[in-house]
């Protein structure tokens, strides 16, 4: 029967997992002995390892005496990356190296230990002796020892702090506090010689650097002072250049009234000079003539002679005295006028002459002065090169004189670059290894290792092992279960006989369920032709056909068909059967169907074996005569139990499925893998065979039972365990 396979998902069952370990609790613990023996042995052949601490507080607050930041870096600031470098001094060779000289760890036993000859210790001596002369052994030595040591030694900050833990590992735990106190006072006695060495060479630099730049000043000085001398200098500048800049202040001035003078009497010389001296009109009517206080004058005058004489000729002829007199006054003034123009304009040239030849004056006055003032600024340029090459010499020299004071000061005001605040001390507790704490993680994680590995065997096992695998592997209803046939049949075909000899048994019992099985499936029409098949050769399902066959015998009239015409072996299981007719004589050689059918021990079982060999089974079986054979004996026999070949090699049990309308299919427990059963349940869904359910044979109920283990006592209640969890009845 099919069963639905969305609700045949299982969940994860917790409780199933600890029947499983608790299964196998005897091989977990087992290994978790075994391992951890192992782990306690290794441990307590290790040598013990001891580590000691010292605490140094690096310093920031240096000596501000000695300032030579800016020649060698050797006071540094108080930032992080300070405090990094000097830890990162703290691991660095020059230490190593004073630590190794200063307590002779090239002969110490502990970085130079003799061969040892236990078991575990071989694994880690060298492969050979190193060879070379005295000198490069004792090189080697000593490059050995420095690997050692830095390898055992352990530098950290503490955050937030400007404190240093210095650690060593050893075996000798008197040594690795001698080691850690040593490196702490390596690196402070490295610090004051290289602090030493830097302000020696500092004297020295400066000392160097002094003398030159007092010749330099020197000389600086002289020329100075020879240049002042050759250029008859003996003011400074400013006061030098005062008379200068005052004359060339008014030059320039004079100058610029002068172009203002010259550009008004051009303009009006331009108005004169192309006038002819014989065109007095001309000449009258300029605006300088018009404007000139002699010219209006004489005008004037000439006005007033013209009005007397108009008025004399209105009264008197033109020969009278008094006109002729006022005629000749006018004349008089007419000529007077005439020669205060021509004055006028003489003037005009005059005067534009005497303006071009005074901004002429002024500007060869404004050159020179400029000429002097130039050669007087380059003097007073090259004096300032010189003054201030004087001046940039002696303040050299001068920061050189303070700072060789403050050096000479300072190198006996040294600082230390750190203090000890906690020297390490030797300490009786070892650092590694913890036997008891490495054995106990040991015992855990065996355990766990264990646990894992039954869990991973049971998840990787593709066999199945009870009914909730079959029905969750294949998606079919079981039918029953069968266990392992006892041990110690000797007889041939004692265990198709098995139900009929030990009617008792636990077996026997298991038969008599899977019996009721297959008659409580099938109340209202009752399975007449009961086919048994498996997917391969040697599931069991011979064995569970003739004990089934003997268990409805009990109720029914059986009959037991030898399918298997290829290899049949239902003639070797019954007694006396042997080289009898059977089902292939009836079907290849038309004999009587009564002689081919014959009795068993029970009353109610018969048996039709395979008969002689042929050589085409599957015609046989698909001829139209094995058809009707099938519905006559359902005639005559109340159940036809048919054992047909597996499905996997060859398909004859698919053909003779056409004529049964139940199919039992057995799979052997712990052997067959779930992929071919279900293959071969496939086969069998795919012609629409009348699949009854799964028969799990040859089960191991003390080792596939997770809940515990069942004892079957034929007549009795069944019995079983009491399933527990943690002593809790589940």
């Amino acid at each position: 029967m099919l069963m639905d396979q969305g609700s045949n998902r299982e969940e994860l069952n917790l409780l199933d997992y600890w029947f499983l370990l608790r299964k196998h609790g005897k091989q977990i613990l087992g290994l978790a002995f075994v391992v951890t023996l192992l782990v306690a042995l290794v441990v307590f052949q290790i040598t013990p390892v001891y580590r000691s601490t010292a605490l140094l507080l690096i310093e920031n607050s240096k000596s501000k005496t000695l300032s030579l930041a800016d020649l060698y870096d050797i006071q540094g600031s108080a930032g992080q990356e300070v405090f990094n470098s000097q830890v990162q001094i703290l691991k660095s060779r020059p230490i190593t190296e004073l630590v190794v000289k200063k307590l002779g760890l090239s002969t110490n036993p502990a970085f130079n230990m003799p061969k040892q000859t236990g078991w575990f210790d071989l694994a880690f001596q060298d492969a050979q002796e190193p060879q070379g002369t005295p000198a490069e052994l004792e090189a080697q030595r000593f490059e050995s020892t420095l690997g050692k040591l830095s390898a055992g030694l352990t530098v950290e900050p503490i955050l937030k702090s400007q404190i240093v833990k210095i650690s060593f590992d050893s075996t000798d735990n008197e040594l690795a506090a001698q080691v850690a106190n040593a490196v702490a006072e390596a690196y402070i006695e490295n610090d004051l010689e290289a602090r030493s060495q830097m302000t020696q060479r500092a004297n020295m630099w400066l000392t160097e650097r002094m003398d030159g730049l007092r010749k330099a000043l020197g000389e600086s000085e002289a020329a100075l002072q020879q240049y002042r001398e050759q250029e008859n200098i003996i003011d400074n500048k400013g006061v030098v250049l005062s008379g200068s800049g005052k004359q060339l202040e008014e030059i320039s001035t004079n100058l610029i009234a002068a172009r203002q003078r010259l550009a008004e009497a051009e303009g009006v010389y331009n108005q004169v000079k192309d006038i002819h001296e014989d065109s007095f009109e001309s000449m009258e009517s300029l605006p300088a003539v018009l404007k000139n206080a002699a010219v209006r004058q004489t005008r004037e005058v000439e006005s007033n002679a013209a009005l007397k004489l108009n008025e004399l000729q209105s009264r008197y002829t033109a020969m009278h005295p008094k006109v002729i007199a006022a005629q000749s006054e006018l004349n008089s003034a007419h000529e007077a006028v005439n020669r205060e123009v021509k004055a006028v304009v003489k003037g005009i040239t005059k005067e534009y002459e005497l303006a071009k030849a005074n901004v002429a004056a002024n500007s060869r006055a404004l050159g020179q002065v400029k000429g002097d003032i130039q050669n007087l600024t380059r003097k007073e340029f090259k004096l300032s090169v010189l003054m201030r090459e004087v001046e940039s010499n002696k303040q050299l020299y001068d920061l050189f004189v303070n700072r060789s004071k403050e050096t000479d000061v300072a190198s006996n005001l040294q600082s230390t670059a750190g203090r000890i605040i906690d020297p390490a001390v030797i300490e009786t507790v070892p650092l590694k290894p913890k036997k008891m704490q490495t054995i106990g993680i040991a015992l855990i994680l065996s355990l766990l290792m264990g646990m894992a590995l039954v869990l991973v065997s049971d998840y990787l096992d593709n066999t199945l092992h009870s009914v909730e695998d079959v029905e969750r592997r294949l998606g079919v209803e079981a039918l029953g279960t069968l266990p392992i046939l006892p041990a110690g049949g000797s007889k041939p075909g004692w265990a198709s006989r098995l139900y009929r000899e030990s009617p008792n048994s636990l077996y026997s019992e298991a038969v008599r369920t899977l019996r009721t099985a297959v008659l409580l499936s099938a109340i209202d029409e009752p399975h007449r032709v009961v086919m048994i098949t498996s997917s391969l050769p040697g599931e069991g399902k011979s064995t569970v056909s003739v004990n089934l066959a003997f268990a409805l015998g009990q109720m029914k009239k059986v009959l037991l068909i030898e399918g298997d015409l290829r290899r049949p072996s239902m003639a070797a299981a019954m007694v006396g059967m042997e080289g009898v007719r059977g089902l292939i004589d009836y079907l290849a050689d038309g004999v009587n169907l009564k002689s081919c059918i014959h009795n068993t021990e029970s009353a109610n079982v018969f048996v039709m074996p395979a008969g002689k060999r042929f050589n085409a089974p599957l015609e046989l079986l698909s001829s139209q005569r094995f058809g009707e054979t099938i519905s006559k004996l359902k005639e005559l026999f109340d159940v036809v139990i048919i054992d047909c070949p597996p499905l996997k090699p060859v398909s004859d049990s698919l053909v003779i499925s056409r004529y049964a309308n139940a199919v039992l299919f057995v799979v052997k427990a712990e052997s067959t893998p779930h992929q071919l059963a279900t293959a071969a349940i496939e086969r069998l869904q795919n012609i629409q065979a009348p699949l009854l359910g799964v028969v799990l044979n040859q089960v191991d109920y003390n080792k596939a039972d997770q809940y515990g283990q069942y004892e079957y006592v034929y007549g009795q209640e069944q019995k079983s365990a009491t399933r527990t969890f943690l002593g809790i009845k589940v």
